[in-house]
């Protein structure tokens, strides 16, 4: 939703594939700025610090892909 924020996280171990699905806001990865729009599919290391703003006016949707998975512990319902 609008104003919301995905705190500072790292999923160490992995490669994760963000697509915007609808919305606009800014990753944040190892403290530089990155401003997305709908349908931009950006790429984190999982060993970079990864944070998102929706500093939009409208909810946004996410489809997150996370390769080489180590552990359950990074599947479960959150």
């Amino acid at each position: 939703m609008p104003g919301q924020q995905l705190p500072v996280h790292k999923h160490p171990g992995t490669e994760v594939y963000l697509y915007v699905v609808t919305g606009t806001g800014t990753f944040i990865i190892d403290g530089q700025e990155a401003p997305v729009l709908e349908a931009d599919l950006v790429q984190v290391g999982g060993d970079e610090e990864l944070a998102f703003n929706n500093n939009g006016s409208e909810p946004v949707s996410l489809y997150v892909v996370l390769s080489k998975v180590p552990s359950e512990q990074y599947a479960k319902n959150i």
